[in-house]
């Protein structure tokens, strides 16, 4: 039996023996089992295939079709192998430019105007190692992006490369109809990513008069040339008595789904929060009250609540975020974070880092993973300081860190946020002090308690909510 790939088909294959596949034109990736991969590239229209089922499932997907012999031929670059083992969507601070001075902004190490960016050439040399390195889709954020100088070049060459602009994180101030079109006609599935803070308390957050009223016209803008709007939301004393009226007016807004955010413990936020941050217990709490409102609004919006809960009405679903597995589905090769592996972060400076929160603590302690400015991409994505921090598994976790090893609840959580865990401990091995108070303080009943009738994606056993509840 002969088969070939079908024409519409791109394959991806990297050195950690990662393998996916894609439909031209669309940019959904499907992760390639190392059996199925093995076939593909037998499928060839010139190789004898013995029929076996991995044939028959890969047909019925639409991968690979039967042919005669030498009647098709692979189309150059349908299959690509590439030279590095991370295989991730770059999270892209091209600058540092602001018009806002955001008290918590996380890039920031102080108080200071920072000002670091991409060159033009340094930009282009960048896409040039993504594109080589197999990378589908960067996420563009700053700083403010869009006052980068060479913004649009840089979103065009993303299409040119045969890359997709994912998300386009930006406060909106400069997002207005012509923009939105322009985004649209390049990356017509891109994501515009935009912070609101609060009903009255946006602007304060921002530093910035007039910033509620520009998120608006962004949501507006982005709606209407038919792009896909995410807000994130940071919750803080401050603000949390208007979160409820804030989510009723993002829905009227058309907005597609939303993340609510504790304000958390960056370097600039520690400077200026006062009195403004939120406990563990407080934040658990306030995950609590705002469960209960969303489980009897009837609103469908999706609401992602950081570390904490997801919640979609329209099907009357959560998952409860500190539960990472049951103990039937633990695995001690596990990576830390799998979201660390499936995006790094590069910094306005080139610096290479895990997680984009991070970027104001690793500038303050001098912590070092790599600079894409000074190394070649190819070489951070296979090797080095960077390379072996985000591949660290659970157990090397649980072998490191004393107080998870004694933990009953570490086979749920893990050991929590890694990058909660350099915040609060020092090292990505830390402990993550708030799945800690999660679990101790017996919040996974209470958050069962606060939706009950609705389905939990990720339920634990009886014996293990008893293990929760003793």
């Amino acid at each position: 039996m002969y088969y070939i790939l079908e024409n519409k088909i791109r394959v991806k294959k990297w050195m950690s023996d990662v393998a996916s596949y894609s439909v031209e034109g669309k940019t959904k990736q499907f992760r390639l089992k190392p059996e199925e991969y093995a076939l593909i590239k037998c499928c060839d229209g010139m190789t004898d295939l013995p029929e076996n089922n991995t044939l028959y499932v890969l047909e019925a997907l639409g991968v690979i079709r039967r042919c005669q012999k030498g009647e098709a031929e692979l189309a150059p670059g349908q299959i690509r192998e590439y030279p590095n083992k991370l295989s991730c969507v770059i999270d892209w601070t091209i600058t540092e430019r602001c018009n806002y001075n955001c008290l918590h902004c996380f890039h920031a190490a102080d108080n200071n105007v920072h000002r670091e960016e991409f060159s033009r050439e340094e930009a282009l040399r960048l896409l040039e190692e993504a594109q080589a390195c197999g990378v589908s889709a960067i996420r563009m954020t700053g700083g403010e992006p869009t006052l980068y100088p060479y913004f649009r070049e840089i979103v065009e060459e993303i299409r040119n490369r045969g890359m997709r602009l994912k998300t386009l994180i930006t406060n909106g101030s400069l997002m207005d109809d012509e923009l939105a079109a322009f985004i649209k006609r390049m990356h017509p599935k891109a994501q515009i990513m935009l912070s609101f803070d609060g009903i009255g308390t946006h602007d304060w957050l921002r530093q910035h008069e007039g910033s509620e009223e520009s998120v608006k016209r962004a949501i507006r803008a982005s709606k209407d040339a038919g792009l896909n709007v995410k807000i994130n939301m940071n919750v803080n004393r401050k603000n949390r008595s208007v979160i409820f009226d804030s989510v009723k007016m993002l829905t009227e807004l058309g907005v597609d789904e939303l993340r609510i955010i504790k304000t958390t413990e960056a370097p600039r936020w520690q400077l200026n929060a006062e009195d403004a941050s939120l406990t563990p217990e407080e934040y658990y709490d306030f995950s609590i009250d705002f469960a209960k409102w969303y489980s009897v609004s009837e609103l469908t919006l999706p609401v992602t609540i950081w570390q904490s809960l997801y919640l979609r009405g329209r099907d009357k679903v959560y998952h409860i975020l500190p539960v990472k597995t049951s103990q039937c589905a633990y695995r001690d090769d596990a990576t830390i974070c799998p979201a660390m592996l499936r995006k790094i972060s590069v910094q306005a400076n080139g610096e290479m880092i895990p997680c984009a929160p991070l970027a104001g603590l690793f500038s303050l302690k001098g912590i070092h993973m790599g600079n894409v400015k000074q190394v070649g991409l190819q070489k951070l994505f296979t090797e080095g300081t960077l390379y072996e921090q985000v591949t660290q598994t659970v157990r090397d976790k649980r072998q490191a860190n004393p107080k998870c090893a004694a933990c009953p609840y570490f086979i749920n959580c893990q050991g929590g946020c890694p990058a909660l865990s350099i915040m609060l401990g020092g090292s990505l091995l830390s402990s993550d002090g708030y799945k800690c108070v999660f679990f101790e303080k017996g919040y996974y009943q209470k958050y069962t308690d606060a939706l009950s009738g609705w389905k939990n994606l990720v339920p634990l056993s009886e014996e293990e909510t008893e293990k929760l509840t003793d």
